[in-house]
């Protein structure tokens, strides 16, 4: 329909109002279900854009203000208006703006819309203090490794508990290895005292040398060489898993990394088809003429 066979926007809007709806998605609800009058448009944003539109809460009376458009409160005001209500992380804080406590000119995400205007973040929106990880500022490497050193943690899973308590001070990371990485990091061992050396950090002898010092064990089978790289008898130096540390270093098999000779099932090879009928059938005859000796060999 055209424009000026529609209700004159004032007219519209009181008309409206009598329907009670609730939000846009009801009005669009509502324009579908046939009781609709032809002279009120289904997209009045659209049709009383130059007479008269503010927006859908003044148009279904709700008196709901778009979040784009709504005015707040300058954010130091704001600030000290949050910091009354004592929240104590960003999840008590949204479920706060879900409450009826807050009022409009509060916005539910302070920093979009504070951004340029004086935001820091959310220990300094709710009064906590508590700083992002990324906005901290640590103490040095060293400093800060030798503090950890007199903790006397023994591996990272204690490292974790420790960093959960509240004995940890804040200028201390929780996550070092990212913080202090191309600052000195090396390792867990290093960072905590211990000396150990993750696996994929360490460096093994050469193949052939750490195969000649697997001779000298005189381990027979692959079950034996396990239980052994779980003994304190085996060496840093040596791998435990010695066919993925010297994979296209040199590694053959366990039969050769032992010194057994023996050749697993997979990795035999085995003669030409013909030659191995022809080496049956002569060995067969041989069984006939021996006749009882060749049954026993046979039944072996």
């Amino acid at each position: 329909m055209g424009k000026l066979k529609w209700r004159s926007f004032e007219e519209a809007r009181t008309f409206v109002h009598q329907l009670d709806l609730k939000s846009k998605n009801e009005w669009v609800g509502w324009t579908k279900s046939g009781a609709k009058p032809d002279d009120i448009p289904a997209n009045p944003a659209r049709n009383y854009k130059e007479d008269g539109w503010i927006s859908w809460g003044d148009w279904l009376g709700t008196g709901t203000v778009a979040p784009q458009d709504r005015k707040y409160r300058p954010f130091k005001e704001a600030r000290d208006f949050v910091h009354q209500f004592n929240l104590q992380s960003k999840t008590e804080w949204a479920d706060w703006t879900k409450s009826d406590a807050k009022p409009d000119d509060i916005p539910a995400n302070p920093a979009r819309n504070y951004k340029a205007e004086g935001w820091i973040g959310w220990g300094d929106w709710l009064g906590t203090g508590t700083i992002a990880p990324q906005n901290r500022e640590y103490l040095p490497f060293k400093e800060s490794r030798t503090f950890v050193h007199q903790l006397q943690l023994k591996n990272s899973q204690e490292w974790i508990n420790w960093v959960k308590s509240d004995a940890k001070p804040i200028d201390i990371p929780a996550y070092p290895e990212g913080v202090y990485k191309d600052k000195g990091w090396i390792g867990w061992g290093d960072w905590l005292g211990t000396g150990v050396i993750a696996t994929f950090d360490r460096k093994y002898l050469p193949f052939i040398e750490a195969r000649s010092f697997v001779h000298q064990l005189q381990l027979k089978k692959q079950k034996e060489w396990q239980s052994w790289s779980k003994s304190i008898a085996k060496p840093d130096d040596i791998p435990a898993d010695p066919r993925s540390a010297y994979k296209e270093k040199g590694w053959i098999d366990y039969g050769d990394w032992l010194g057994t000779g023996s050749i697993a099932t997979q990795n035999r090879k085995y003669l030409p088809f013909k030659e191995v009928r022809e080496f049956v059938i002569n060995f067969s005859c041989k069984v006939k003429k021996n006749g009882s000796l060749g049954q026993k060999v046979m039944q072996n």
